[in-house]
């Protein structure tokens, strides 16, 4: 039987700005509707997307992103700013961004992008953009119009810095109650020297 796992590469977000972002996203659900809001337990940054990969590869994917992020530096990056894609007038997407430490996620992400090429999955060719989401529009209505000036009334809105010390492999397990995520492997990053 084909077992195949539903998997993505991330890093976590540290308890604090996990409750900050729920905040806001509270915020933001008292006053528009048609938002299907995540969970806070489930907010996280996603570096790379895998899809369904065979549940035979999982074990050589995982020893592949703890190889090519071994010598990567632990780093600070910031969530603040809220936004929306495609677009704050047009929202389908909620999400903080990342500000500071942006570079280091961008670079993180690439070199995972890059040593997922070599075993034969494709190249994210959309720029990418580090971001945690807080919910998906469900549909259009005269409360999401709300939505597009509480994004941009909140668009300084600070949920506080987490430090990154490990990037995760998760497994995404999809129900009719939702999806929950399970933890295949992590992969230390790199300690900074004094």
């Amino acid at each position: 039987m084909d077992i195949r796992i539903r998997t993505f590469v991330g890093l976590e977000v540290c308890d604090k700005s996990r409750a900050q972002a729920a905040a806001l996203a509270q915020k933001l659900a008292a006053n528009c509707g048609g938002v299907k809001w995540e969970p806070e337990h489930k907010y996280h940054l996603t570096l790379k997307f895998l899809d369904e990969i065979p549940n035979e590869e999982v074990h050589d994917i995982c020893s592949l992103v703890q190889s090519a992020v071994r010598d990567f530096p632990s780093f600070v990056f910031n969530l603040q700013g809220a936004g929306a894609f495609p677009s704050v007038e047009h929202p389908r997407n909620v999400w903080l961004q990342v500000r500071e430490g942006r570079e280091n996620v961008c670079e993180l992400a690439q070199k995972i992008d890059l040593a997922m090429q070599n075993i034969g999955f494709p190249r994210e060719l959309r720029p990418f953009s580090p971001h945690v989401t807080l919910g998906r529009v469900r549909s259009r209505n005269a409360e999401t119009e709300n939505l597009s000036q509480l994004l941009k009334q909140y668009d300084a809105f600070d949920a506080g810095k987490t430090l990154a010390t490990r990037v995760v492999v998760w497994a995404s397990h999809m129900a009719r109650s939702g999806t929950s995520y399970t933890i295949l492997a992590t992969a230390p990053l790199a300690r900074k020297t004094p």
